[in-house]
């Protein structure tokens, strides 16, 4: 009820349908600093203040978030995981949501934007985005659960490209081989103009992404700036379902070093990578540089199984769940090769599995960690799926390096800490074995280039 005494303004009857919220129940006291609501104001809210009050927060969502999934019973990806009941045992609080839903409904200028499915989607991704744990515990609509799926099996529909951001543009940073994207031409460091005629500018990375991809059989036109190149071109690409590897490889043109980048931890990528040293021995490697750059996670198994293949004994991380109590994880014994001189390069696109394996050779002293700090995601992430069909990712386990250290929202720092490639260009290990030692010295990947140096120095 209003404050005893209050009136308000002449005729004031309150909106249609209101109800004044309870009143706190008896001895309730309010929390130190609390102070109620203030005078009323005559003006209305501002858009950003309904738009706080509401949490119709828009999440854009790829597949290949940042992730850390065990796969283990009921925590893997697309896992059972039993429903939970709803409870009618809301807080006071959830009284000014059901407030502002009603607000929205009466008043709100386009009714036809009021569409539930699309509001309650974005309530619950603003409720996950309010705990602070960015890009991880988050929800998936139907779709996005699907692609997550995808992604981490090895394999997508699409056009074969991986994107990135550079000075807020949308960039091919490589191409996968035999992809319907290599097979149109195009290359690492291609500028995305226009996407089916509707410009790039101003929208996400995601948004850019999700308007790549599409069925399998259906054609994307894409116009594209190559790099130095004066005018844009279009490029149409038939869309189809491509294997992703998780692990390729190169040796470094001139040297003795190999190049094995994962671009994320799906479920093959122990045993690739396994296969993959086997071959780069063979081929003359005397060391190793493991590029995690812009490896968004994946499933904290094949974390574990990579970091054990360089690793002879210990711990690859501490669990620690949230009352505080602490599990210590073992290497898997048997490692490829725990002996090989090692270089790991890490930028702030490394997270969440590929941050356990960056701490795990860093807490080890196993190798040299060259490049940005790392994103700092930190939870393993337990799926909870619900009635129609979407599902929450929640961070239910905190996971700390070997030796102790916090990764949630600190990140890892890198030993030789060193910006990101001036040219916004990751040399993947598909360019890598097109190049010549003098191209690479040219490509303007420092991190890459730091990384040949420490392991071919004294």
């Amino acid at each position: 009820m209003p404050p005893q005494g209050w009136q308000g303004p002449p005729g004031w009857q309150g909106p249609p349908g209101w109800q004044a919220p309870p009143m706190p129940p008896q001895g309730w006291q309010a929390p130190p600093g609390w102070r109620g609501a203030g005078p009323r104001r005559d003006r209305a809210l501002s858009g950003r203040a309904i738009f706080a009050i509401v949490l119709v927060v828009a999440i854009a969502f790829a597949a290949g978030g940042a992730v850390g999934l065990s796969q283990g019973s009921g925590l893997e990806l697309g896992g059972s995981t039993s429903l939970l009941q709803p409870s009618s045992s809301f807080p006071p609080q959830f009284a000014v949501y059901e407030q502002a839903w009603q607000i929205l409904h009466d008043k709100y200028v386009d009714p036809k934007a009021l569409d539930p499915t699309t509001l309650t989607y974005g309530s619950i991704s603003g409720l996950l985005s309010a705990v602070g744990d960015t890009d991880h515990t988050r929800f998936l609509t139907p779709q996005d659960l699907a692609n997550e799926n995808t992604s981490l099996s090895g394999s997508v529909v699409g056009i074969g490209a991986e994107m990135s951001t550079v000075n807020g543009a949308p960039v091919i940073q490589s191409v996968i081989p035999s992809s319907p994207a290599e097979k149109a031409g195009l290359l690492g460091g291609d500028t995305v103009l226009s996407v089916d005629g509707t410009s790039t500018d101003g929208q996400s990375i995601d948004t850019v992404v999700s308007r790549i991809r599409g069925d399998a059989g259906t054609t994307v036109t894409l116009s594209i700036l190559h790099p130095g190149a004066a005018a844009a071109i279009d490029v149409k690409i038939v869309r189809a379902k491509v294997d992703v590897p998780s692990v390729s490889w190169s040796m470094v043109p001139g040297t003795k070093v190999a190049d094995v980048r994962i671009d994320e931890f799906a479920s093959n990528a122990t045993s690739q990578l396994v296969t993959i040293i086997a071959a780069a021995r063979k081929a003359g490697a005397k060391s190793l540089i493991l590029d995690l750059r812009g490896n968004p996670g994946g499933y904290v198994d094949e974390a574990v199984g990579v970091a054990s293949q360089f690793l002879k004994d210990g711990d690859v991380y501490r669990e620690q769940d949230r009352t505080g109590s602490v599990k210590e994880v073992p290497i898997k014994s048997g490692g490829a090769d725990p002996d090989l001189p090692l270089a790991v390069l890490v930028d702030n696109g490394t997270a969440s599995s590929a941050e356990i394996v960056a701490g795990a050779l860093q807490d080890a002293r196993r190798g040299t960690l060259i490049g940005a700090k790392t994103f700092g995601t930190g939870t393993v992430l337990q799926q909870f799926p619900l009635t129609d069909g979407s599902a929450l990712l929640v961070g239910t386990i905190e996971w700390l390096t070997r030796d102790g250290r916090q990764i949630w929202k600190l990140g890892i720092q890198p030993d030789i800490s060193l910006d990101s490639t001036p040219k916004g260009k990751i040399v993947a290990p598909t360019d890598l074995a097109k190049m010549t030692a003098a191209q690479l010295a040219a490509s303007g990947d420092a991190q890459l280039l730091k990384g040949v140096s420490v392991l071919s120095g004294p």
